[in-house]
């Protein structure tokens, strides 16, 4: 019996010594692969904890940045504030005390006592800021003093969207200058501690802290959009615009639209500029569908047409804040830079141009609005010079129907059946006025063209005013009848101008004697393609033309009041502020840019004289025009489009100086490719999640980084009225 209890075999029981060890090490394995799964997951966790911790913190700066900016609008020592009600809407206006508050305050110049050499940048972080907004910042430099587990941030990576010049021009890198900043790195931002509390500048580590951020702040309002500017190769000659009538020649020398900035003139290098052809694939990439593109070409070899180009970008109903929704043959529209880091990849990876970027931006926001003229009763809008075309040619028949009431809502006018002249009546009247009537309060029903030109030139009588508007729709017109309005106490008639030394009027009879035209006086007999053209036309007040040339000049106010391009969008953007004065549209460039190069590239190939194509300005004397423009604003900002006849003055090379015709040309290029009143912003910030180490001595090394997040962020913020009215947030990929 014991025998048989202890015969099992030896093997067996290996056997099962070897099952059980297997179900150990297979225990064993699952356990260990449980531990690490879950540390893996908890590591996971804690870093995307940190990162949503970093991107909390870099909105919160974001606000900050922003709300700074607002501050310094509406601070009582900037700006005087009054409250008007436009169309219902009580609307706050901050109107500049001095010129110098028209523009953000920018940080001293990042190498003391030099000019500033990085010209788009207007401010960054930095300690012991003096400005009246300051940034909050340590003494901890974001480049140069490295964290306590080896993280900084290079000047590369702080020029990530190439608005600082580099510094090699011969590669694709983003290493900005250096050369003139004492030390090298001087120009990066420092950091701004957040503590449980808020950001604040603190000088030695504290337990309180729970992140930091560091910022720049660029002027992309200062730049020339991406999504509008360059031109096909070759340049596109004239064409013919249909509508509305009479039909116009357009030429890209007329300019009009930032489309036509000429961007071979912009410097890549002390010696280069861009080729044409680069630029042309620019647009073909953009305008595909717009400018027929032919679907056999392969970016980059595109062709695209030049005069859909102008068609195109000259249509005064756009606003250019979309894409074209035109589909080619081949099923494709135009398409868009929707951020700056497609631009970049276009511009340096597949053009291998990354000098070009310091000149552009994808983010350009203005309200197509007067500078406020007046504090308690402000023009809300500004006057879309093609309804003009309502008024037709002469001889016509009566206006009748919707065209009768278009035309007394725009220009208060009504056709007289009995002398073949226009009366003035007013907006909602029947009987000739002896006065231009005070624009309503509250903009409602909206201003007559002879309002406005009343409310823009004021103090002057209403003849004087009939005359001049007369003038200028002579201007405009395709006949050579000198346009008569009447007006009370009749029979008063204001005449307009045309330059038959033998003036045809308007109607019978004639009971004042027509006015023969000065000398040398041009008229177009087409639609005008910008607002500058207005400089043309007779002013019966000084017997000469309107003057857009000279410092001061109060003719030029009817710059800021009139414009080639309009459309109501308020539907389609639904604002929730304002909501009658929000006409929004991409492209004007802020004229108190500092990057001269940018009012060059708007300038060159603007036509001299009457009538085209004629010889365009050289980009060498645009180059010399626009550094004397540049350095004006730089001393006393431009308040509104009237300003520009004192850029025009400030010039002082030829072929500006010639005579006053090419004078003008400053403000003819200017008056419908620039602005004022917003400022345009794009915001680069770092933000780090992190913690000062136990028993941390050192300030600038002690840091802990756990998370981080980079944004640029596009903002548009209406200098009158203090209010966001744009703003675009894109996460940078590093």
């Amino acid at each position: 019996m014991r025998k048989f209890l202890h015969s099992r075999d030896g093997r067996s029981k290996g056997a099962a010594l070897i099952i059980v060890l297997a179900f150990v090490v297979l225990l064993t394995g699952l356990a260990l692969a449980y531990f690490s799964r879950a540390t893996t997951d908890r590591q996971l966790a804690h870093s995307s904890y940190n990162d949503t911790y970093a991107d909390l913190l870099a909105r919160s700066a974001l606000d900050n940045i922003i709300s700074d900016f607002r501050q310094e609008i509406i601070d009582p020592s900037a700006s005087t504030a009054t409250t008007v009600n436009v169309n219902g809407t009580n609307v706050t206006i901050y109107t500049p005390i001095l010129a110098s508050k028209m523009v953000p305050v920018h940080s001293p110049a990042p190498a003391p006592g030099t000019t500033p050499a990085i010209l788009n940048l207007i401010r960054r972080s930095v300690r012991s800021d003096s400005i009246p907004f300051p940034s909050r910042a340590s003494a901890v430099n974001s480049t140069i003093d490295v964290s306590a587990n080896g993280r900084s941030v290079s000047l590369a990576r702080w020029n990530r969207h190439y608005l600082v010049p580099k510094s090699n021009t011969t590669d694709n890198g983003s290493d900005p200058i250096t050369a003139g900043f004492n030390p090298p790195y001087y120009w990066a931002p420092d950091w701004v501690f957040v503590t449980n509390t808020g950001p604040a500048v603190i000088s030695a580590p504290s337990a309180s802290v729970i992140g930091r951020y560091a910022y720049a702040v660029y002027d992309e309002g200062g730049l020339l959009d991406a999504n509008l500017v360059g031109l096909p190769s070759p340049s596109p000659g004239a064409v013919t615009i249909a509508a509305p009538s009479p039909s116009r020649t357009a030429y890209i020398s007329r300019k009009g639209t930032v489309a036509f900035a000429d961007l071979t003139a912009l410097p890549l290098t002390p010696s280069s500029t861009p080729n044409p052809q680069t630029i042309s694939k620019i647009v073909g990439w953009r305008n595909y569908a717009t400018t027929t593109v032919l679907t056999t070409s392969v970016f980059p070899n595109l062709s695209p047409s030049p005069s859909p180009f102008v068609t195109y970008f000259l249509d005064n109903s756009r606003d250019f804040l979309i894409v074209n929704p035109i589909l080619s043959s081949n099923n494709r529209t135009d398409q868009a830079f929707a951020t700056r880091s497609e631009l970049i990849q276009l511009v340096v990876s597949s053009l291998g141009v990354p000098n070009l970027l310091q000149y552009l931006g994808t983010f350009s926001r203005e309200l197509n609005a007067p500078t406020w003229g007046s504090a308690t009763n402000p023009i809300a809008q500004r006057f879309q010079l093609d309804n003009i075309s309502l008024l037709g040619s002469s001889p016509t028949p009566a206006p009748t129907g919707q065209t009768a009431i278009d035309i007394q809502t725009y220009f208060g006018l009504q056709w007289s059946t009995t002398t073949s002249r226009w009366q003035y009546v007013g907006t909602q009247g029947t009987a000739l006025l002896s006065a231009i009537p005070t624009p309503a309060p509250n903009g409602s029903p909206p201003p007559d063209f002879f309002q406005i030109l009343n409310y823009a030139y004021p103090g002057h009588t209403i003849g004087q005013i009939l005359s001049l508007g007369a003038c200028i729709i002579d201007q405009y017109d395709a006949d050579q009848v000198t346009t008569g309005i009447e007006y009370a106490p009749g029979p008063a008639i204001a005449w307009g101008m045309e330059d038959l030394p033998a003036p045809i009027p308007m109607g019978t009879p004639a009971p004042s004697p027509v006015p023969t035209p000065i000398s040398g006086y041009v008229v177009l007999q087409q639609p005008f393609q910008n607002v500058g053209e207005l400089g043309y036309a007779f002013n019966p007040v000084t017997g000469t033309t309107l003057d857009f040339r000279t410092s001061p000049s109060v003719d030029a106010a009817l710059l800021d009041f009139f414009t080639y391009n309009t459309t109501d969008n308020r539907a389609t953007y639904n604002p929730s502020y304002t909501p009658s004065l929000y006409r929004l549209r991409a492209g004007p460039v802020n004229i108190n840019t500092r990057n001269s190069a940018i009012i060059a590239a708007l300038l060159t190939g603007a036509l001299q004289s009457w009538p085209p194509p004629g010889t365009g300005v050289p980009s060498s004397a645009a180059t010399l025009a626009a550094a004397s423009m540049a350095a004006a604003t730089n001393t006393v900002p431009a308040m509104n489009r009237q300003d520009i006849a004192s850029l025009a003055a400030a010039v002082t090379n030829a072929p500006f100086t010639n005579n006053e015709e090419t004078r003008e040309a400053v403000a003819r290029v200017l008056s419908d490719t620039t602005q004022t009143r917003t400022w345009g912003l794009l915001i680069d910030v770092i933000a780090q999640s992190g913690r000062f180490k136990p028993n941390a001595s050192s300030l600038q090394n002690d840091f802990i980084v756990e998370g981080e997040q980079h944004y640029w962020v596009h903002v548009a913020i209406d200098r009158f009225t203090g209010q966001v009215i744009d703003k675009q947030s894109e996460v940078v990929n590093e």
